[in-house]
C-alpha cells in the first residue's frame, strides 16, 4: 500500500562513477521501502557542487520533478543525501546506499515551496542532459 497524499523530497549524493540508471533504481527502491509511489516526489535535491552535471538532471527528468541544488549554508549533517532531504522537512527514510550513490527521503514540511528550495541547475546542464538522454535513445 502506498501513501498517495505524501509530498517527498529525495536527497541524493553520488560519485562520478554513478549512472542515472543507478540513481533511478536507488530512488525507486527507497520509495518502495517507504511505501510511496513515485508520484509522491515533489523534487530531487543534491549538493550544489554537482551543478553542471547531467546525471542528476536526467534522474529528475525521469521522475518528472525539478532538480534543486543546495549549498553548504543550507545543509546540516554529514550525509549529503540526508542533509539535502532534511532541508525540506523531517526524514522519512534515512540514507540508503547503492554502489556509487546514496538517497534519503523527507516529508515536505507544511508550506514547503519547491521554488524557494535550493537553486535550479544551470540551463547549460539541462541542455547537456537532453543531449545525453536523446543520444542513448537509439535509432
Amino acid at each position: 500500500m502506498t501513501d498517495a497524499s505524501a509530498r517527498i523530497v529525495a536527497g541524493i549524493g553520488f560519485a562520478t562513477a554513478a549512472s542515472a540508471d543507478e540513481l533511478i533504481g536507488l530512488i525507486e527502491r527507497c520509495l518502495e521501502e517507504a511505501g510511496l509511489a513515485p508520484e509522491a516526489l515533489a523534487a530531487i535535491g543534491t549538493h550544489a557542487r554537482k551543478r553542471g552535471w547531467a546525471v542528476p538532471i536526467v534522474v529528475a527528468g525521469h521522475f518528472g520533478v525539478p532538480l534543486r541544488l543546495l549549498d553548504d549554508a543550507e545543509l546540516a549533517g554529514e550525509s549529503v543525501a540526508e542533509a539535502v532531504a532534511a532541508a525540506a522537512g523531517p526524514l522519512r527514510l534515512g540514507k540508503r546506499k547503492s554502489r556509487y550513490a546514496t538517497c534519503a527521503l523527507a516529508d515536505c514540511r507544511p508550506g514547503f515551496n519547491v521554488a524557494s528550495f535550493g537553486q535550479p541547475p544551470s540551463p547549460r546542464a539541462e541542455m547537456a542532459s537532453s543531449i545525453v538522454a536523446t543520444s542513448s535513445a537509439g535509432p
